[in-house]
């Protein structure tokens, strides 16, 4: 599927052989793709920055 250039972008990532290894075994429990799995945990991850950040205001 593309991507939908109005509010989406395509990024990569270089990571280290074991560590792809063990996000594609976590990606395939939880049923998603490896990029879904990375896209999810990018928006958990920044949610709750974004919290953090506004609890400290």
């Amino acid at each position: 599927m593309g991507i939908n250039p109005a509010d989406q972008v395509n990024a990569s990532v270089v990571l280290q052989k074991d560590v792809y290894e063990r996000l594609k075994a976590i990606a395939s429990q939880q049923k998603r793709s490896i990029s879904k799995q990375i896209a999810f945990w990018v928006e958990e991850r920044l949610v709750h920055e974004e919290e953090k950040i506004a609890s400290n205001k």
